[in-house]
């Protein structure tokens, strides 16, 4: 049955309708930030960046002119703006006077665009420097060790239009150092961003751009990127088949780096080897040796190697494939670094390498879906190369801090799951411990 109505409402119920009034201003006024937690990424930024040695930061500043923002400050900004996909003037601008996590940041200011702008531009040739502090920090933690390494390249658009870089347009490009790149089917102008990712930690122990689409010649450029940035040379680089050229093979070797980049298609020189002396040799055993070169009809020069002594009258003819062929090599190239670097991607040593290899794709992830790094807005191949050096000292950054955070969550997790486990004789499957860990995590990448 229904209930009587007496007239006398329920104590939850309200007699009309009610709205939240505005609040009123405090007499003291909340500090920047003061709704952040205590291991807001913001806060932990700050901490990390007064951990790092930025003494030339201060003196790229005259001792003249107006009073300027504390370039720590800004610089914690403009690293914190490119992981959350802030890198423009007016966006930090507008951040700056509106978030709270900004306004932690940069004390309170409130710079304007013109101002960030500069900054950028003023930074960005020294960017390397910033880099070469973070990963200085980062060993200290016992990370980037870069023994071996993963390398790859990303084609990034730069700040320019396709049609002004064809053929049919009478009109100077506004960048004429990008050029007209493949990337996955589509055709864009831009740069090849380059990086050498640590295989232990993710790291990036070396960055480079070059503004050429071709991997043959770039595994040089970002093992040399590795040993200006994080000091000296790793141990090994691997890659993919993009990066597995004679020419590139031979060059990273001379830096005394071992190279395990994906062969290629196999062809009829897959049979060749390499004996006890370095020397290249067919199935029977017989060396290779050069012919006259040969020139081709786009005027480049090869090499020809042939068995000593041809292949007449060989027993093995009838199961060797390159009976009666030849090896064509780029003049000047020792014919057999591709053969060394087949036996050291089938070797034991690196069993397994070429999966290692899928770490360098999650900083590329970050770039261009997390971060929204979608287009370089510097007009030449020296503000891109900062501007893209000034990410990926932000990536590091964010890395370390995620590392720092697991280490300590994994010995919570264990000791939490000890005395859980033993108190209450729970799955040895089931773990508090880790539940926890993630939802840490994920509240830190706030």
């Amino acid at each position: 049955m229904a209930e009587p109505n007496t007239g006398r409402l329920k104590a939850h119920v309200r007699d009309g309708a009610k709205f939240r009034e505005p609040l009123d201003f405090s007499l003291f006024p909340e500090l920047p930030g003061s709704s952040l937690p205590p291991e807001h990424l913001a806060r932990r930024i700050v901490r990390i960046i007064a951990a790092l040695d930025l003494g030339w930061l201060r003196r790229l500043y005259a001792h003249r002119g107006g009073v300027p923002y504390l370039p720590e400050q800004m610089l914690a900004v403009v690293l914190y703006g490119m992981s959350c996909g802030q890198r423009t003037g007016s966006d930090l601008q507008e951040s700056c006077r509106y978030d709270d996590r900004f306004k932690f940041l940069i004390g309170g200011h409130k710079p304007d665009d013109r101002t960030f702008e500069r900054f950028i531009e003023r930074v960005g040739p020294y960017a390397e420097e910033l880099l070469k502090s973070v990963l200085v920090l980062a060993r200290s933690h016992g990370l980037a060790k870069g023994n071996e390494v993963a390398i790859d390249g990303c084609k990034v658009a730069g700040s320019s239009s396709w049609w002004k870089h064809s053929k049919k347009s009478d009109t100077a490009p506004s960048d004429p150092d990008a050029r007209l790149m493949n990337s996955h089917g589509r055709r864009t102008v831009g740069y090849n961003a380059l990086s050498a990712v640590d295989t232990a930690d993710g790291l990036i122990v070396g960055a480079a751009l070059v503004n050429d689409q071709n991997d043959w010649h770039a595994g040089p450029v970002v093992v040399e990127a590795v040993r200006s940035q994080l000091g000296e040379y790793p141990a090994a680089a691997i890659a993919d088949s993009g990066f597995e050229s004679p020419e590139g093979i031979e060059a990273v070797e001379l830096m005394g780096v071992d190279t395990v980049f994906a062969p290629r298609d196999a062809g009829p020189s897959e049979c060749l080897s390499v004996n006890e002396d370095g020397e290249l040799s067919c199935p029977l055993g017989k060396v290779l040796v050069k012919l006259k070169p040969r020139k081709t009809s786009s005027g480049v020069w090869y090499d020809v190697y042939r068995p000593e002594g041809g292949c007449a009258g060989c027993p093995l003819k009838a199961q060797c494939a390159f009976f009666k062929k030849k090896l064509e090599v780029p003049m000047g190239t020792d014919p057999a670094t591709r053969f060394r670097n087949r036996d050291r991607v089938c070797s034991a040593t690196y069993h397994g390498a070429l999966k290692r290899r899928r770490r360098v794709e999650t900083p590329y992830a970050h770039l261009k879906r997390h971060d929204r790094f979608d287009r370089l807005r510097g007009r030449n191949l020296g503000r891109a190369t900062g501007e893209y050096l000034l990410w990926v000292a932000s990536y590091n950054l964010r890395k370390i801090l995620r590392w720092d955070l697991r280490a300590f969550l994994g010995l919570f997790e264990r000791l939490l799951d000890h005395f859980v486990k033993k108190a209450r004789r729970m799955p040895q499957h089931y773990s508090i411990g880790r539940m926890l860990q993630h939802r840490a995590l994920r509240f830190a990448s706030q």
